[in-house]
């Protein structure tokens, strides 16, 4: 029986291996499960792409770099959207708040444990295996796998190795209560060489709402049927972080890790598009001086007060210096930008109600910089673009991404003290910010940085690269080809 809801011709019983891919319910998750997709798909596995309707349309309408129609062994497989579902992709009405958002979210997911399974019986039984690659956020919708017995399940994770590994050691300390010193000990023994961990670290408790935490922990409490890792990050620029984290999976017994990123399209300037086809914010790029123009985007599920709003347009107006500004409907407060101002900036600022073409912003020639709420996919898709940042993280793992970028590959600057995290961040500090990085001797040296170790995370997934390989090795295993 053909599934229900879904884009896929009917999958015949002798298919080796089928690849499911079930991510978590926000946007950029979603478009890293897509982008994820494409990869395996490459390979010429059948990949079923699941969610809820809503969310599997826009993302497929978001999509950057590629088209998912050229793929035909990519399905989408959409489940019938509850009507209280509000997600990150599909949100923006006045009157709902981030934590409404982020409560539906997790309740969506909690919602989709039966269909999913369902879908999941149904298909295992067109294949010899059914291999399910499942978001961290997302094990106990997919917790029923265990029972399929030609089935076995492989977590994503969408944040950074650091993050993940930090948070891991912090774990790993209070779940066996271990005395301050013997908790150096164990981490001593974790690190490897060149691993750097800050001191003072956001705690977990000032970046996950307390509902969030204990959502977390039920997720890697329920996560006995994995079999293995997958990182959206690569060796050149989080080595340390992946070694740690696979030392700790061997002690677990939570199966191999591949680190596989940046799984985001590194070039969009195959797409070959028509003037009338190209977003005019690059028509306006193409207008600009080399790496002067700074890129101001805080991702589709952050909300910025009026005030701040205000105090953000005055940093960039008062520079002097070239940007393009994201301002979507979630971020706009009450009133969106200041009166008038839009028409001051004019011809050095350039502001965006609208969906933007990120990928290919970053990739331009005239952008110097990325003003960013230090979202995993941000972060990816700039340092593999080698353009540095300037972080403004709000929540989840974005702080401790914001540490790895400044304190530790050292590509960017902060311009949001975590320790002062709930008050308004000035004008002036956005205006140092923003000069810095775009006129100073300091800023030019972020920029040389921050595009040697672009080029080496491009070259991470050429051939032979070392991002290709574990790709590779991940599809041997999973396919059981000779694999190391």
């Amino acid at each position: 029986m053909s599934p229900p809801h879904s884009d896929a011709q009917n999958v015949e019983s002798s298919s080796k291996v089928i690849v499911v891919m079930v991510p978590f319910l926000a946007q950029g998750h979603l478009n890293q499960f897509l982008n994820l997709s494409r990869l395996v798909v490459s390979y010429d596995l059948p990949v079923y792409y699941t969610g809820f309707s809503v969310d599997i349309s826009l993302a497929r309408q978001r999509v950057q770099g590629w088209d998912p129609l050229a793929y035909p062994n990519l399905n989408f497989h959409g489940f019938p959207t509850p009507p209280s579902y509000l997600s990150g992709a599909n949100s923006g009405h006045e009157t709902e708040s981030f934590s409404d958002i982020v409560a539906s979210v997790v309740n969506g997911s909690n919602h989709l444990r039966g269909p999913i399974g369902e879908f999941l019986d149904d298909l295992s039984a067109k294949c010899g295996r059914l291999v399910v690659v499942y978001d961290s956020l997302m094990a106990t919708a997919v917790q029923d796998v265990a029972f399929i017995a030609n089935a076995e399940a492989y977590s994503f994770h969408a944040a950074s190795a650091f993050t993940n590994a930090t948070i891991a050691l912090e774990v790993v300390a209070k779940t066996f209560r271990l005395p301050s010193f013997l908790s150096k000990m164990a981490g001593e023994f974790l690190l490897p060489a060149g691993a750097l961990i800050p001191d003072h670290l956001p705690s977990m408790e000032s970046c996950f709402v307390p509902e969030f935490l204990k959502f977390l922990s039920v997720q890697r409490s329920s996560a006995n049927f994995c079999s293995g890792n997958l990182y959206d990050t690569c060796r050149p620029t989080e080595g340390p972080y992946l070694d740690i984290l696979a030392k700790l999976y061997r002690l677990t017994r939570k199966g191999k890790l591949w680190a596989i990123g940046p799984i985001n399209p590194l070039s969009t300037s195959f797409l070959g598009k028509s003037a009338k086809e190209k977003h005019r914010c690059l028509e306006w790029l193409d207008k600009q001086p080399p790496k002067s123009v700074v890129l101001v985007s805080f991702g589709t599920l952050t909300s910025l007060s009026d005030e701040q709003i205000s105090e953000l347009a005055k940093g960039l107006e008062q520079s002097q210096q070239k940007f393009i500004w994201v301002v979507r409907d979630v971020l706009k407060g009450e009133n969106g930008v200041p009166e008038g101002y839009q028409e001051r900036v004019e011809g050095r600022g350039l502001i965006l109600r609208d969906w933007a073409p990120q990928l290919e912003i970053l990739e331009h020639p005239s952008t110097g910089a990325f003003l960013t709420h230090c979202g995993w996919n941000s972060c990816m898709e700039s340092v593999s673009r080698g353009v540095p940042l300037a972080t403004w993280p709000i929540h989840f793992d974005q702080p401790r991404n914001a540490v790895l970028m400044t304190e530790v590959l050292k590509i960017g600057i902060a311009v949001k003290d975590w320790t002062r995290r709930n008050e308004v961040i000035p004008s002036e500090t956005i205006r140092k910010a923003v000069e810095k990085l775009i006129m100073s001797p300091e800023g030019e040296k972020l920029r040389t940085r921050a595009a040697a170790l672009g080029k080496d995370v491009k070259q991470s997934v050429m051939d032979g690269g070392v991002s290709r390989l574990e790709m590779a090795n991940f599809i041997a295993h999973i396919t059981r080809q000779n694999c190391a």
